[in-house]
C-alpha cells in the first residue's frame, strides 16, 4: 500500500476511459472535486475496482448513453460516484449482486462486483448501489481519509 494524489489518480482512469468511448455513442462526462485529499492504498486495486464498475456501466448503456464519475471529500471521507443510464439492474437482483459466482450477464463470471466490494472494504471503505430498472444505476464507493 502507498498514500498517492486521489485526483491525478482519478484524472488518469477518467481519461483511459474516455479514450475506450471514442468510437462509441457513449457520452462520459467526470467531474472531480480540485480538493480532493491524497490517499492511502493499494493503487493497482482500486483502479481495477472503478474500472470494472465504468465497464459495467459501458455494458449497461449499450451502443449509447452517458455514464458519469463524480468524486468529492465531504466529511473525512472520498466519495466515487459512477452513475448510467443504462437499463438498471432488477429490485430482485441487488441484494445478490455483489455474491461471489452471482451474474445475470450474458457471459459474465460473477466476480467483477463481490471483489470490487471486497477491495473496497479492505480499505475500510464500502461500496454501495442504487438502480432503477429502466432508468440506470449509481454505484458510490466510499473510502475513509485518516
Amino acid at each position: 500500500k502507498e498514500m498517492f494524489p486521489s485526483l491525478g489518480f482519478l484524472q488518469k482512469i477518467c481519461l483511459s476511459f474516455a479514450a475506450s468511448c471514442l468510437d462509441t455513442e457513449i457520452e462520459f462526462t467526470s467531474r472531480l472535486a480540485e480538493t480532493l485529499p491524497p490517499v492511502y492504498g493499494d493503487k493497482v486495486k482500486l483502479q481495477e475496482v472503478i474500472l470494472n464498475l465504468l465497464t459495467n456501466a459501458k455494458d449497461a448503456v449499450g451502443s449509447h448513453g452517458t455514464i458519469h464519475l463524480t468524486a468529492e471529500y465531504v466529511d473525512r471521507t472520498l466519495n466515487i460516484m459512477i452513475t448510467d443510464n443504462g437499463c438498471g439492474i432488477p429490485e430482485e437482483y441487488l441484494e445478490t449482486i455483489f455474491d461471489a459466482f452471482v451474474t445475470h450477464k450474458s457471459g459474465g463470471t460473477g466476480l467483477g462486483l463481490s471483489i470490487a466490494k471486497r477491495i473496497i472494504e479492505a480499505h475500510g471503505g464500502s461500496l454501495s448501489v442504487i438502480s432503477v430498472l429502466g432508468q440506470g444505476t449509481s454505484f458510490t464507493i466510499r473510502l475513509p481519509i485518516t
